[in-house]
């Protein structure tokens, strides 16, 4: 009976390591396009100091965060609540047997990274505008790219998602952090 025991908590671990190493691929993945992001599990903080702003997209499943000397983006806080109580709901559901085990530590896995946000070093960012409904980053290397490139969220583009008075001030704050001139 020990022995089960034993090897029940080694599948356990194991199918642990596996989740994390899936969900690590599928973020870098998400973000391989952008050799100038990092990533961040702390979501950004509540409440933000001098100078920083938060950016929602139209159903603000979505923000964009400039704080101190980096642009954080991801899933809102309001979205990460959301799915983190669905998986909640689902995960007492899922208890018997195997599957069940399996899913729920599925489930405690993928809460745990949702709030997960991508972080761009506003030291590799040359230059920063809205045009055509996006927001264009050119890097210090010379690239050039929307902020969300090909990100969806809901089967929608988030890089077009932005209300534009919105997205003009927040670029607005971006290019006044960089001592960047206004655009035009």
């Amino acid at each position: 009976m020990n022995s089960r025991r034993v090897v029940g908590g080694l599948i356990r671990f194991g199918l642990v390591i596996l989740t994390f190493a899936l969900v690590f691929v599928w973020i870098k993945r998400k973000v391989s396009s952008h050799d100038h992001v990092r990533v961040e599990t702390q979501a950004p903080p509540d409440t933000l100091g001098p100078g920083d702003m938060r950016l929602y997209n139209a159903d603000s499943s979505v923000d964009v965060v400039l704080i101190g000397d980096k642009i954080e983006a991801g899933l809102s806080a309001k979205t990460v609540n959301k799915v983190k109580g669905e998986l909640e709901a689902s995960r007492s559901k899922d208890t018997s047997g195997l599957g069940g085990m399996i899913g729920q530590n599925v489930k405690t896995s993928v809460a745990g990274a949702i709030g997960t946000h991508a972080v761009f070093p506003l030291s590799e960012i040359k230059d920063i505008e809205y045009s055509d409904g996006r927001i264009h980053v050119q890097w210090m290397d010379g690239s050039n790219r929307d902020l969300f490139n090909n990100t969806t969220v809901n089967k929608e583009k988030v890089s077009n998602s932005f209300n534009e008075a919105d997205a003009k001030r927040f670029v607005a704050a971006v290019r006044a952090r960089k001592g960047l001139p206004a655009s035009p």
